[in-house]
């Protein structure tokens, strides 16, 4: 199984391919990627992170992850890496049952809580935010 639908490494899609893919989850798709590049003025970069993972939008402050989003059809995959300090910040926010879920059942690994929130509504959205935000603001 794989985190994104667009696993073909010598085909990159295009953005227009990512959006049509993306169907009614476009506009939450945009909503968070205009978020991220107004908020932290970083470009996001479309790489293949591997047949598990396939093509993702990255983006990148200062040389470290910020977030990495993975489209597929009908849906993304957002990933955020939350270090111990993030981690203890994030557990006094208030998120939606499924980032929460999410979030309580990740495990923290030596180099951070790793979260793959798959994209379900515009409280995912708002809730993402947040994590981002924490992360940012605990460096």
């Amino acid at each position: 199984m794989t985190i994104g639908g667009f696993v073909d490494a010598k085909h990159k899609p295009s953005m227009e391919e990512i959006r049509a893919a993306l169907g009614s989850k476009a506009d939450l798709w945009d909503e968070l990627v205009g978020f991220i590049l107004e908020r932290y003025d970083v470009k996001g970069e479309l790489s293949f992170g591997g047949a598990k993972y396939g093509w993702e939008l990255g983006f990148r402050k200062s040389g470290r992850p910020l977030a990495d989003l993975y489209p597929g059809p009908g849906t993304f995959t957002i990933q955020v890496v939350l270090g111990r300090a993030a981690t203890e910040k994030a557990t006094h926010l208030r998120f939606g049952p499924h980032v929460k879920g999410i979030f309580d059942n990740a495990r923290q690994l030596y180099d951070g809580r790793w979260l793959f929130v798959p994209i379900r509504s515009k409280r995912d959205i708002e809730d993402i935010k947040l994590l981002i935000d924490t992360k940012v603001q605990s460096k």
